[in-house]
């Protein structure tokens, strides 16, 4: 009986087309302070919208200087951004996140470039190149959403054809031999009914880190891509978009400083006793066995659809993608012949969206009484992944050699759908829900030819399917008396599946399977407008509630070996609020202040039951990746040079309070290198100035205007700790023409 009713509120969800932000046909525009969603046949504010969404539009990330979805992060508070390089990300928004980046784990922020996901971790920071906007939704989404995702989702919407000829080039250079290039063109092919657009892009920069060994430099940037788009109208009621992107990485990986636990600073994981490193004091300048290397290639392929009627909208979006990287490195982050890994990963990732949309004023919508959508989703991801150790002369495994890998499949079905039912022109309710049922497999396995000191044995491990389920509504009522003023609330229900350890280093822990993250998730917000436009003001509260949060962990077994392990914290609460202000003194300055407060705790944390040497009760810590206190201030001013002609000034800075890499809040209670993952609260200030004369523009700019040092994140190994910092100071100067 439970089933038939789940099946017949979801047949009863939908939702206004113009909420899916994603919609390909979606174009933002500025008009007396307030940001339109526009999409096929109906368009809304931002401010009409009950949930917390950040939009950065085209001008916005060119003035920010944002390169790829990392830099978003400082601009969205309660976004948290770090990682290992392009293939290990880390995305956290209100708390929640995930530092796995294999394929037998989910990421818990989702990334949807034109409506496509992008299953693979390692695809997920290419370069934002060829941008119409890039939007930052909170909370678990997935009644609109093809695939599920439990912390939030990151839309980035490409730029489509344009009516008439258009055209634009820009070329850059800075410090660390720092240079880019990039072109566009777009306009009609066959009249009306066929547009097209084309950009290609090259970027390449000097690492700014130094391998004093080599005097070689890793943390370079060094890629090249193309995107190529076609918009097919046929007819006033069939539209057709295809949409073809490469991209390529090579040069050299993320490095970082060893900088042992408390116990011993010269501790490194593997190495014999006694052998001391050769240290740098600057953290940018060290000492590697190694240069790092890394090469990535990635094939996308998106087809839309969308068939209008008198009843509503028909939408199909198909999506392709392929992915293949290597990522050669000194493991341990000196000059010592220690440990060598080499990573490889390659996947194919295949998915099919169906939704129906009903039109406003459609026989379906009741004369406006309702707007609705119902969709179903197949996504389909196999991936294979595999780390090579390589045990050198310093090792305790001198000569060693162990590979781990792993076969996975992901099969996932949904159905989603989401009404908004307008009680009254003021007062609306919101009721959606989704069933996801998704579907693994792995095959894991070790090879060694040693005794010691990771893969002790040979072993591989086929893992039956194991299948997850959820049933995940939601409901929002919305109240909004005035265009100025709307007020909501909202309940929803989020989910992320289960999945599979990474480098198991034995045939039990290869068959050991975490269980799946659920969360409630309550929020009030208020959106309002002031002054004649001239002041905007949204807040919101919230409080969520988690169960089973997947962590990972590099974990000291009684057998000595230290493998990377996945379990589950029990409980956790997360509290916040937050504020968003954007204010409009005078005709052609902008000033925007954004602040969020977070309030993230394990309630129920308790490690070891799995075989560690130790059992750790993290129950009542702060967690990781998770500062209490964020924010970001920007202003923006315009003046008049000439008829033709205008100078911007543009200036920035986000702030982060301290936080914690590792779970134990810097407690050394926790171990001897919990101490040295504390993260102190930092501060990055950007600015650029540009002047315009007609179609051209040269500007200059600077980042991280302050040379702040901080770390993107910190590997946590037993008895060492390797810091991977971010980008200092960098600063230059680009020339654009634009028609």
């Amino acid at each position: 009986m439970r089933k038939y009713w789940k099946a017949a509120l979801l047949a009863a969800c939908a939702m206004p087309q113009v909420v899916q932000a994603q919609e390909n046909a979606a174009e933002t525009a500025e008009a007396g302070g307030d940001i339109i969603v526009t999409a096929q046949r109906r368009s809304e504010r931002l401010q009409d919208i009950p949930a917390s969404i950040s939009a950065l539009d085209s001008a916005m990330l060119t003035q920010s200087g944002v390169a790829d979805i990392s830099n978003v992060a400082p601009r969205v508070p309660g976004f948290y951004a770090g990682g290992f390089g392009s293939a290990r990300p880390q995305l956290y928004i209100r708390g929640i996140g995930t530092r796995q980046f294999d394929p037998g784990s989910e990421s818990s922020v989702g990334v949807f470039v034109d409506e496509s996901y992008l299953g693979r971790t390692g695809g997920v920071l290419g370069s934002l190149k060829d941008i119409e906007r890039v939007e930052v939704l909170k909370g678990p989404q997935g009644t609109l959403y093809g695939r599920n995702t439990i912390a939030g989702a990151v839309n980035v919407i490409t730029k489509g054809p344009t009516d008439t000829f258009s055209a634009e080039a820009e070329a850059g250079y800075g410090n660390y031999d720092a240079w880019n290039v990039f072109g566009a063109v777009s306009g009609p092919i066959a009249g009306d009914v066929v547009k097209g657009r084309i950009a290609g892009w090259r970027t390449k920069a000097r690492g700014y880190v130094t391998n004093l060994t080599t005097g070689n430099h890793p943390q370079g940037t060094d890629n090249w891509g193309g995107r190529a788009r076609l918009a097919i109208e046929p007819s006033s009621e069939l539209k057709i978009d295809l949409i073809a992107e490469i991209a390529r990485d090579t040069g050299r990986s993320f490095q970082g400083e060893s900088i042992g636990s408390t116990l011993n600073p010269n501790g490194i994981l593997l190495g014999k006793a006694g052998l001391v490193p050769e240290k740098s004091d600057d953290p940018y300048k060290q000492y590697y066995t190694t240069d790092p290397e890394y090469n990535r290639h990635i094939d996308a392929f998106t087809g839309k659809l969308n068939y209008s009627t008198d009843l509503g909208d028909f939408v199909s979006v198909t999506s392709y993608r392929k992915l293949k990287y290597t990522d050669d490195r000194d493991f341990d982050n000196t000059n010592l012949d220690v440990i060598q890994q080499i990573s490889a990963e390659r996947s194919k990732q295949f998915s099919q969206e169906f939704r129906f949309v009903s039109a406003n004023d459609g026989a379906l919508s009741f004369n406006g009484a309702v707007d609705w959508i119902l969709g179903v989703y197949y996504y389909k991801d196999t991936s294979y992944h595999q780390d090579n150790f390589l045990f050198g002369a310093d090792s305790v495994a001198a000569g060693g050699d162990d590979l781990t890998f792993g076969h996975y499949k992901t099969k996932s079905v949904a159905v989603f759908g989401q009404s908004t039912f307008h009680f009254t022109d003021q007062l609306t309710f919101t009721l959606g829900a989704r069933y996801t049922e998704d579907r693994k497999k792995a095959t894991l396995g070790g090879r060694t030819n040693d005794a010691l000191p990771l893969v002790r044995a040979n072993f591989d491990v086929t893992n039956p399917t194991k299948k997850f389920t959820s049933f995940d509504p939601k409901f929002v009522l919305s109240y909004q008396p005035t265009r100025d003023l709307n007020l909501y609330v909202s309940w929803s229900k989020g989910f992320k599946s289960g999945g599979y350890q990474y480098t198991p280093l034995t045939a039990a822990q290869a068959g050991l399977v975490f269980n799946p993250e659920t969360i409630r998730a309550w929020e009030a917000g208020v959106k309002s407008t002031w002054l004649d436009g001239t002041l905007r003001a949204n807040a919101a509260v919230f409080q969520y509630d988690y169960k089973n949060l997947q962590v990972s962990r590099v974990v000291l077994l009684p057998d000595g070996s230290t493998p990377s392990l996945i379990d589950n914290a029990g409980k956790s609460k997360i509290k916040g609020a937050e504020l968003d202000l954007t204010i409009q003194p005078v005709r052609g300055f902008d000033v925007t202040v954004a602040y969020a407060y977070t309030d993230a705790k394990y309630d129920e944390y308790l490690t070891g039951p799995k075989g560690a040497a130790s059992t750790l009760d993290f129950s009542d810590t702060r967690m990781v990746r998770a500062p209490k206190h964020s924010v970001n201030v920007g202003a923006t001013y315009t003046v008049e040079t000439g008829s033709n002609s205008d100078l911007t000034f543009h200036a920035d800075a986000s702030m982060l309070s301290d936080f914690f890499h590792e779970p134990g809040q810097g407690d050394i209670k926790y171990g001897s290198t919990i101490p040295l993952t504390s993260e102190d609260g930092y501060v990055l200030s950007n600015a650029r100035i540009t002047y315009r004369m007609g179609d051209f523009k040269i500007a200059g700019w600077i980042q991280n205007a302050f040379d702040v040092t901080y770390r993107r994140t910190v590997l946590a190994l037993p008895g060492q700790v390797i810091s991977i910092y971010g980008q200092p100071r960098t600063y230059g100067a680009t020339i654009g023409w634009s028609m």
